[in-house]
């Protein structure tokens, strides 16, 4: 790395809200040519400190940022920084599907001719193209970004940051940017990465994923509880241990997950029968009470409708025995599958998941009003001490029944919903990418709790492409591919064993759905 003065220095850098300091003098350097992490539990203060450098949240007098050894604020004038070489690529890409590459690289910046105020598209097409040029991809700009494979809107996103940019100069933050990346298209996604850094550009890289960030970064920042506790550190010499120490102030280990809470298969089963909608083909598999059955596979395998289609939230067809009942996926609404004890946590907990405005207790109790309250009275004795004991069970911080969940850090707001489901026991719970977007910390909190929800009676079902996570807590994974499963592991497994069987070019194997 280059001894030049940071691109990026943020000094003893402050917010206060309501008189509570949620960050407190915070301060990190980085290089020219560096791609430096930004690693942290849920509400550590990570997203106010890109909220404060890139002025959506105005900081406490007395701290400082700067730019190339030149201060750009506090106050940040948001619209500036792109001129000042600082840009941003946010989870969500934050791209518009129904328009053209074009169209979203150079939205609030297009070519106009000034006396016609008409947008100059053979000028903005050029730009774009120069653009993706520099990335090394082949994007058409007038391709609509709805028809882009995952790995060509990451190249678009990228492009919109870095346009008009003096190259080999400024900074690009990617603030959970891989979260909305399949992982198939990661490899092209860091290899944008190191070509900025190759040339000076400096990268911050804020991510939940610690493996990621020992992969790509440099350098690493840690914060805890609204302070910097670490600063600077270099990659080289962690590793996934270590930094979780440095994130949590304790160890957590996965593997300690499945010996606290060892398999407990019941002879009472949960069947899917020729389950089938979206990707998804005739799936069949048999789910004892007291069971984790994983499902995994690569981005096209279906793997992201089985969780929806079980849930109701996608229209399928098939169905599920369980309890002496069979529920008709065709017919079914949601509340049938809720009456059939099916519950389901979808990936989008913001959408589909929680209602953000709600409080924790309303969130957390909402779905067992039918069962606990009366039609003239809900009850509110009962609410409050369920709620307290979901706050306790999961560790949600704070411990307030009354926060808004939308005032909640990610991996909060994802034990609320894990929680809600939890107040009873259901026959069958279905999760959908369940720790997406949650620190390591939480990630162990949602995992134990999917295990010990086997622990309590129910099949628990859930869909992952994270292979860390099957193999912690699964008795039995199922591996989809074109829409159906093709191969079954059962313990003992590793995450390597199912990140082999997943890309298996060997199809000779008998079908996971007649296995049991």
């Amino acid at each position: 790395m280059a001894s030049e003065s940071p691109r990026l220095e943020v000094r003893n850098l402050s917010k206060t809200f309501a008189g509570v300091t949620v960050l407190e003098k915070a301060s990190l350097a980085l290089a020219p040519g560096e791609v430096h992490g930004l690693v942290g539990p849920n509400g550590s203060g990570k997203s106010t400190l890109i909220k404060l450098i890139s002025g959506v949240y105005s900081a406490d007098p007395d701290g400082e940022i700067l730019l190339d050894g030149e201060r750009i604020g506090p106050p940040i004038k948001a619209r500036a920084l792109h001129g000042q070489g600082l840009s941003f690529v946010h989870q969500d890409l934050g791209l518009v599907p129904d328009l053209s590459v074009r169209d979203n690289v150079r939205v609030g910046r297009h070519a106009v001719n000034p006396a016609t105020r008409w947008i100059r598209t053979a000028q903005d097409a050029a730009a774009v193209s120069e653009t993706l040029n520099y990335l090394r991809t082949d994007i058409d700009p007038s391709a609509k970004v709805s028809t882009l494979l995952p790995s060509e809107r990451v190249a678009v996103a990228v492009a919109r940051a870095l346009q008009d940019r003096t190259p080999g100069a400024g900074v690009v933050v990617f603030d959970e940017s891989s979260r909305a990346i399949p992982h198939e298209a990661l490899p092209a996604f860091y290899d944008m990465i190191r070509l900025l850094t190759s040339e000076g550009t400096a990268v911050l890289f804020v991510s939940h994923d610690l493996k990621e960030v020992l992969e790509v970064a440099d350098r690493a920042t840690v914060l805890r509880n609204g302070r910097v506790v670490e600063t600077g550190i270099a990659t080289a010499g962690l590793d996934e241990a270590k930094l979780t120490s440095l994130v949590l102030g304790r160890a957590a280990e996965l593997g300690d997950i499945m010996t606290s809470l060892p398999p407990t298969p019941r002879l009472e089963k949960v069947e899917l029968v020729d389950v089938t909608g979206g990707r998804v083909e005739g799936v069949s598999a048999t789910v004892h009470r007291g069971e984790v059955v994983g499902f995994t596979g690569t981005v096209d395998s279906g793997l992201s409708d089985v969780g929806p289609v079980l849930g109701g939230d996608r229209r399928g067809a098939g169905q599920v025995k369980l309890g002496g009942r069979v529920v008709d996926l065709a017919r079914a609404t949601v509340v049938d599958l809720l009456d059939a004890g099916i519950a389901f946590i979808p990936a989008d907990r913001h959408d589909k998941g929680i209602a953000l405005e709600l409080s924790v207790e309303e969130n957390a109790t909402l779905p067992h009003l039918r069962s606990r309250g009366k039609p003239w009275w809900t009850g509110l004795r009962w609410q409050r001490a369920e709620t307290e004991g979901i706050i306790a069970r999961f560790d949600i911080r704070p411990p307030n029944p009354r926060m808004p969940v939308a005032a909640m850090s990610g991996g909060n707001q994802q034990k609320v919903l894990l929680g809600k489901w939890l107040l009873g026991t259901p026959d069958l719970l279905v999760l959908d990418d369940p720790t997406q977007a949650v620190d390591v910390g939480a990630r162990h909190a949602i995992l134990t709790a999917s295990r010990r929800a086997a622990a309590d009676g129910s099949a628990v079902i859930v869909c992952s492409a994270e292979v860390d996570d099957l193999a912690a807590i699964c008795d039995r994974v199922l591996i989809l591919q074109d829409g159906r499963t093709v191969r079954e592991l059962t313990r003992p497994f590793d995450a390597d064993a199912i990140l082999a069987a997943i890309f298996a070019v060997d199809d000779a194997t008998t079908p996971a759905g007649e296995a049991r």
